[in-house]
């Protein structure tokens, strides 16, 4: 029994650069499938309570199935527990200089935290559809909605093509 748990902690703690990968694909894919979804359906309005209610269960349910801890941050957050660490803003703002300079590859890092965790980020480019809600032009219903749910929502003034965040994937140790 002691050793299934060794190995499931070692599985965790040294994870191959693709289950980060993988962590970070589902978590875009499930949450992006959603969210479209929704906005085709009910329009962006109603996306919002996808953001805030069910993006957390999305992320919880892969983090779990995988064993490991799947997130999202930014240097300008919605929700404020996806704040960064010092160390994240640092990578963050890397990220945002390597795009800047190249826009060739999406970048990626990976370190050891406080903890002992191993976190690893990769960049979140901002995409079209993202826009209505994170862009510069948000329509006044929509900016009410989010201002409700966000009352110190920074996630807004992002420009399509930039760097809006990363993913964020922590071994479980």
């Amino acid at each position: 029994m002691s050793a299934i748990v060794f190995l499931s902690i070692s599985t965790s703690a040294f994870a191959s650069e693709e289950n980060y990968e993988e962590a970070a694909k589902q978590l875009q894919q499930r949450l992006g499938k959603v969210l479209m979804s929704t906005i085709q359906k009910d329009g962006h309005v109603a996306a919002i309570s996808v953001c805030n209610e069910q993006a957390p269960e999305i992320a919880s349910a892969v983090s779990d199935e995988l064993n490991l801890s799947v997130g999202r941050t930014s240097l300008k957050v919605r929700n404020p527990q996806n704040e960064p660490t010092k160390k994240q803003e640092q990578v963050l703002k890397e990220f945002e200089r390597l795009w800047n300079k190249t826009k060739e590859n999406v970048p990626t890092q990976r370190y050891t935290n406080e903890e002992g965790q191993t976190v690893w980020m990769k960049a979140i480019v901002m995409q079209p559809q993202c826009a209505a809600c994170h862009g510069s032009s948000i329509e006044p219903e929509l900016r009410k909605v989010i201002t409700d749910k966000y009352p110190n929502d920074k996630a807004t003034g992002f420009e399509v093509g930039k760097i809006r965040g990363a993913f964020l994937v922590r071994s479980k140790n």
